[in-house]
């Protein structure tokens, strides 16, 4: 049992790694199983004031209810906030694991890809990205969204980048602290 918990756990840190390398516009993602939640986080190189704030907010709500519409689902769960500091501005998109998609992924970052195209931090392209396969990339990206949407999977985790590299820590539950890195 504990094995398979040990290879489950891995195989989920590799894909949370693919989801990350696939989409190098998103900075960050944080799984949240007991509230059955994804957060992904976008950083723009620049403070937005309030009423900017307001408009990507709006924006990115109305893009994602019109996208679920089309695909005849509801969203549980679609919260966007926006926090800044002195040059940047973090988006984050707070969505329910099972009505979330990677064709979901793919409009939210065209959509920071198009408004934002100028100020969107986008993650170098790895070294070894010359070998990537574009159709693999996408299968790990869907059984990324997969593994994080599994009932069995009870550690929160958070995958961000540093440099070109991805980092995956797992949360412990109740102090929220970071636990173990994998890479």
């Amino acid at each position: 049992m504990a094995a398979r918990a040990l290879v489950e756990t891995a195989d989920t840190v590799s894909l949370v790694c693919a989801l990350l390398v696939r989409f190098p516009e998103l900075a960050s993602i944080r799984s949240m199983p007991p509230d059955r939640t994804v957060r992904l986080t976008y950083a723009l190189r620049q403070r937005l004031d309030r009423a900017a704030q307001r408009a990507i907010v709006e924006a990115i709500e109305d893009h994602v209810a019109s996208f679920l519409v089309l695909v005849k689902d509801d969203a549980e769960t679609l919260r966007v906030e926006c926090e800044s500091d002195r040059g940047m501005t973090f988006v984050h998109v707070t969505r329910d694991l099972e009505s979330f998609t990677k064709e979901e992924l793919e409009l939210q970052t065209a959509f920071f890809n198009e408004r934002h195209a100028e100020t969107l931090v986008r993650n170098p392209v790895p070294d070894d990205h010359l070998d990537a396969d574009p159709a693999a990339q996408d299968e790990a990206a869907l059984y990324a969204i997969e593994a994080l949407r599994d009932p069995a999977q009870s550690k929160s985790l958070v995958g961000f980048r540093e440099e070109k590299r991805v980092l995956v820590y797992f949360l412990k539950s109740q102090k929220k602290a970071k636990a173990s890195a994998r890479r």
